[in-house]
């Protein structure tokens, strides 16, 4: 990935959809911001302990620094809930686990502290999305739902999308000792040692089978348990969010 900077924020970006001219997109780490202790210093997580006015200016930091109109983000719950973004909505809109656009200026927020955040883009159509993947949504294949998704609202073909897998956990970390009541039987074939799995590769091949070329799926391959420079759940347990964020221009 591209590391960058936008008003001291630091930021990583897919090199692919970094070329884009019509794609803004980003990955925060936990830096730049303003937020104190566990969850130093660019939380953007409001519902992790944190002060709820750091939080704010942390949000508000990032919009500004990305020259986005609006950001908008769900609540997080783990599903294949998607909500499509056409109005004039900005915050926090409700449950779901992906967003999806056709208006320039609006970003996708999606919140992350071990868990992928997937982005899709057609950005000749003029459309993007954004997915929240934890092992769960593995499990019920949100990688399908979201390139679906985009094919029954927007008339996006599966061929013409492009997707970024974020930092989050890593094969080297993404251990489940619980694995034979979590993960189905077929996920087997992505158990590489003990009680790890592949959750990358789940995911990149959930997208192909989903219609998604594999040449324009771009992997992060950064662990976020093992990288110091993300929030990580897995890691120090009370802690904050980082985001990764796609945009219209």
């Amino acid at each position: 990935m591209l590391r960058q900077q936008e008003n001291n924020l630091p930021l990583l970006r897919f090199v692919a959809l970094a070329g884009m001219d019509r794609l803004n997109h980003a990955v925060t780490t936990r830096h730049g911001g303003v937020s104190q202790g566990a969850f130093a210093s660019l939380n953007l997580g409001q519902s992790c302990g944190d002060d709820p006015t750091a939080v704010a200016a942390n949000l508000e930091s990032l919009r500004e620094s990305l020259g986005l109109t609006r950001l908008v983000w769900a609540r997080q719950v783990h599903g294949t809930g998607l909500l499509a973004v056409d109005g004039h909505e900005a915050g926090l809109l409700g449950e779901a686990d992906g967003l999806a656009t056709d208006q320039p200026g609006v970003g996708l927020l999606i919140k992350q502290a071990d868990c992928q955040a997937v982005v899709l883009a057609a950005p000749a159509r003029g459309v993007v999305a954004n997915l929240h993947i934890g092992w769960r949504g593995n499990v019920q294949n949100m990688a399908r739902r979201g390139v679906e998704f985009l094919q029954e609202r927007y008339g996006v073909d599966p061929g013409e999308l492009w997707a970024g897998i974020s930092p989050s956990l890593g094969p080297c970390c993404a251990e489940f000792v619980n694995h034979a009541t979590e993960l189905p039987q077929d996920f087997l074939r992505y158990r590489l040692w003990g009680d790890n799995f592949d959750l990358w590769q789940i995911t990149m091949d959930q997208l192909c089978e989903a219609g998604v070329p594999m040449a324009q799926i771009e992997m992060s391959g950064m662990c976020t348990r093992c990288a110091g420079q993300f929030f990580s759940y897995r890691r120090e347990g009370v802690t904050g969010r980082f985001g990764t964020v796609v945009a219209l221009r």
